[in-house]
């Protein structure tokens, strides 16, 4: 059995699926998404349609927990994350359903980090699926982390590829025009597909 878990997608289906087929995976794999499926790139619908096909577990993301707070009263919302409404409810309940987190006997999956100070179970949903640096440290969160389960993580593309002490975040901004990076973690190996082209620019990220 093999565990790959892959960075924040945004909509770049032509690079998941060149990801997932050079990963080629069996019945015996495990897969898991760390969130941040749709927006911003082009393909959004297709690639649930494809983690749904392949049951990859996958976290709920900053763009999908605050997708569901504007569904269905923003149309703005629904253009902005290249959806027609007919499709959109398609998946909405499969949105919904996602985990704020995964936490194995070995390592945990959450979006985009916790504050190590308190319980990880008091850690607000809005934090799990936003945080980079924390407000009462100003530093990464990750720097007061000192726990023995590996945190594989997303939401920071200008982060980038990082291996910290039992941290690893794999947003390597591929709808930004960098690369879609996937990680085995029994093999120690790391997959990373070339984005297309610049879906959007990093300089305009908000969220």
């Amino acid at each position: 059995m093999r565990t790959l878990v892959i960075g924040d997608i945004h909509g770049c289906y032509d690079e998941l699926r060149l990801l997932l087929d050079k990963f080629n995976p069996d019945k015996s794999d495990r897969i898991f998404s760390v969130g941040d499926v749709i927006n911003r790139g082009p393909e959004s619908y297709k690639c649930i349609s494809l983690l749904k096909e392949l049951n990859v577990v996958t976290i709920m993301g900053n763009h999908e927990h605050w997708y569901l707070k504007c569904y269905p009263f923003e149309d703005n919302t629904v253009t902005s994350f290249n959806f027609r409404r007919l499709e959109i409810e398609d998946h909405i309940e499969w949105i919904r359903s996602l985990p704020y987190f995964i936490m194995a006997d070995d390592f945990i999956i959450v979006h985009a980090g916790f504050d190590p100070v308190i319980a990880f179970k008091d850690n607000t949903y809005d934090m799990l699926v936003s945080v980079r640096t924390l407000e009462h440290t100003g530093s990464p969160w990750f720097d007061g982390y000192f726990g023995s389960k590996h945190i594989y993580f997303g939401h920071w593309a200008k982060l980038g590829l990082f291996f910290g002490k039992n941290v690893t975040n794999l947003d390597t901004g591929c709808v930004y025009g960098g690369t879609l990076s996937g990680y085995i973690i029994e093999e120690n190996r790391l997959i990373q597909i070339p984005a297309k082209k610049t879906y959007h620019n990093i300089y305009d990220e908000t969220l």
